[in-house]
C-alpha cells in the first residue's frame, strides 16, 4: 500500500487545477511500480479551512481522482477528522 501524505502546492498556483495533475501523476508513478493500491488521509471541510492544515488535503480532492472513503482515523488537522480514502489500481 502506496500512501499520499501531504499535497503542497505553492500560493500563487492555487485553485489552478495543479492539485489534480500532481494526485494523477503520483497515483500513474504508484501503478508503473507495481502499488496495488494508493491511500490518503484528507479532511472533509465544510467550507475554506485553515491554510496551516491544509496540505493534509480534501475530500473532495481526491474524489476529484477516484479516491474512495474507506474509514477514518483518530487523527484530526484543523479541527476536522482525517478520513482514510482509498484508490485501488490494476
Amino acid at each position: 500500500m502506496w500512501s499520499i501524505i501531504c499535497v503542497v502546492v505553492r500560493s500563487g498556483n492555487r485553485r489552478k487545477g495543479a492539485t489534480t495533475h500532481l494526485l494523477e501523476g503520483a497515483v500513474t508513478y504508484a501503478e508503473s511500480r507495481g502499488a496495488p493500491a494508493i491511500e490518503s488521509y484528507p479532511v472533509d471541510p465544510a467550507g475554506r479551512m485553515d491554510l496551516t492544515m491544509a496540505f493534509v488535503g480534501t475530500k473532495a480532492m481526491f474524489e476529484a481522482v477516484g479516491f474512495e472513503v474507506v474509514g477514518r482515523t483518530d487523527a484530526v488537522a484543523s479541527g476536522l477528522p482525517r478520513l482514510i480514502m482509498r484508490r485501488h489500481l490494476a
